[in-house]
């Protein structure tokens, strides 16, 4: 009788606990992709017997044990997981990460109809809005799972089936969990206050975690919307003074109070982005160095300039570097460095403003 364990906690591992004979089998692990079958790892295993590759991401997989030319045995990955417990891990601190990957570990546990455990570092920005799931906070070790997945950002096959750059950020969390892509807006726990002021408000947010994803003309779109009645409130922790009112309160609850109120939202591709488009409000993004694709689609105004150079953040052949505040790798130490950005005017995101009728 064949008894075996199965597992994919990160890694794909298999272990032979019992067979039909006191022999080795060809044990191989393979793939479905569309009508192809494709095999990923071979070995030759008897009882008490384990192997283990490193793949750490979902996909429709098989164990196939062999004697001889006979296939003895066949066992759906899939099939194996459903109705046990996953551990869903967020290894990324970042904000609009987060809000990008949280709606997948639902889909997840729809699909597979799994008892999915997520871990976040903003695991309150999601508990009551989503109590079909389990939350649990970082380091908490969790006993009985049949597979843990993480999300990140890691240009390693064994961890990601594509590129992440070229892909939408939101399918870093599908591709992980062999779901469909689609875009899906997430839940966040978020239950308006009144408005915090009086007065018709702008909400902006000018800081990002690199120089390439800055934008260079807040002042003077600061001073028109101000000409223009509105107050302007600065969303970004840390920000430098371009003329904006800055919050007291900077706690991501006051943040999002702040933005459901405004009569507009203009930030970066950054967190505050995602939050904003989270909780239902158009968002206007000044986004050059990624493509449209990148971030959410859906209820969005992208603001951008294809007559210079753009998009490097989605070429495979660049590998953002985190210690570099001033990435470019096209054109870093020369006159056109950050160009992307540079060349989309006030004027321009006024006019963007005016024709699409977003105030």
């Amino acid at each position: 009788m064949l008894k075996y364990n199965l597992n994919l906690i990160n890694g794909f591992f298999f272990e032979l606990l019992s067979t039909w004979e006191n022999k080795e089998y060809l044990v191989k692990f393979v793939e479905k992709k569309d009508k192809e079958t494709i095999e990923l790892y071979s070995v030759m295993l008897k009882k008490g017997m384990w192997a283990k590759m490193d793949r750490a991401y979902l996909g429709k997989y098989f164990v196939e044990i062999w004697d001889g030319e006979v296939l003895k045995e066949r066992i759906s990955v899939l099939d194996h997981i459903k109705g046990k417990r996953v551990l869903l891990s967020f290894e990324s601190h970042s904000l609009g990460d987060t809000i990008a990957w949280i709606p997948y570990c639902l889909e997840f546990k729809n699909i597979y109809q799994c008892d999915v455990i997520v871990s976040t570092f903003k695991n309150f920005l999601f508990e009551s809005a989503y109590p079909e799931l389990k939350f649990i906070d970082r380091g908490v070790v969790v006993q009985n799972i049949i597979a843990q997945f993480e999300f990140g950002w890691y240009w390693n096959k064994d961890k990601e089936p594509e590129h992440p750059a070229t892909i939408p950020l939101q399918q870093t969390a599908s591709n992980t969990l062999n779901l469909p892509y689609k875009e899906i807006k997430p839940r966040i726990a978020f239950t308006p206050g009144e408005k915090p002021v009086v007065n018709e408000y702008i909400c902006i947010s000018t800081q990002s975690t690199s120089q390439c994803k800055h934008w260079y003309y807040w002042e003077e779109l600061i001073e028109w919307f101000k000409s223009k009645g509105y107050r302007v409130f600065e969303m970004s922790k840390d920000a430098g003074d371009y003329g904006a009112e800055k919050l007291e309160d900077t706690s991501l609850e006051n943040v999002m109070n702040y933005l459901h109120h405004a009569d507009l939202y203009i930030g970066l591709s950054s967190g505050i982005s995602w939050l904003n488009w989270a909780i239902g409000k158009h968002t206007v993004m000044i986004s050059n160095f990624t493509n449209e694709d990148h971030e959410f689609q859906s209820n969005c105004t992208r603001i951008v300039n294809k007559d210079v150079c753009n998009g490097c953040w989605n070429n495979p052949m660049f590998k953002f570097d985190k210690g570099n505040w001033m990435w470019c790798p096209i054109n870093e130490d020369s006159p056109k460095q950050f160009e992307c950005h540079k060349a989309i005017t006030s004027e321009y995101v006024i006019d963007q403003i005016i024709t699409k009728q977003l105030l």
